[in-house]
C-alpha cells in the first residue's frame, strides 16, 4: 500500500501479519528488544517521513512493556515525520 506503513510491535505479531495479509501489504521492518539493562530498544527499519503509519500492539501478555513498546514506536515515527500514527490495540487494560 502506497503511503502506509503498518508496524507490529511484540505483543500479537500474528495480528499485524494477518492484518497486512488481508491489505494484501507486509509488515514495515522494526527492530525490537532490550538494551542490557531492560530498557525497551525500536529502531524503525524503514523511512515513514509523509507516511501513514499504523502500530498493532494488543496489551497483552505483559501489559506495561506493550504500553511502553507502543509510546516508543509512536515517538521514533514522530520523530521520523510520519503524517500521521494510528494505535491498533484491539486489548488495551489501562485504556478501557
Amino acid at each position: 500500500m502506497r503511503g502506509v506503513q503498518i508496524f507490529s510491535g511484540t505483543s500479537h505479531p500474528v495480528l499485524a501479519d494477518m492484518i497486512c495479509e488481508r491489505l494484501g501489504t507486509v509488515p514495515a521492518k522494526a527492530n525490537l528488544g532490550k538494551f542490557a539493562n531492560g530498557e525497551t530498544r525500536v529502531d524503525i527499519g524503514v523511512s515513514v517521513r509523509n507516511q501513514d503509519v499504523y502500530i498493532v500492539q494488543s496489551g497483552s501478555p505483559k501489559i506495561n512493556d506493550s504500553v511502553m513498546e507502543l509510546l516508543i514506536m509512536i515517538s521514533a515515527c514522530r520523530g521520523g515525520s510520519a503524517k500521521s500514527i494510528t494505535a491498533v490495540m484491539p486489548y488495551g487494560a489501562y485504556f478501557v
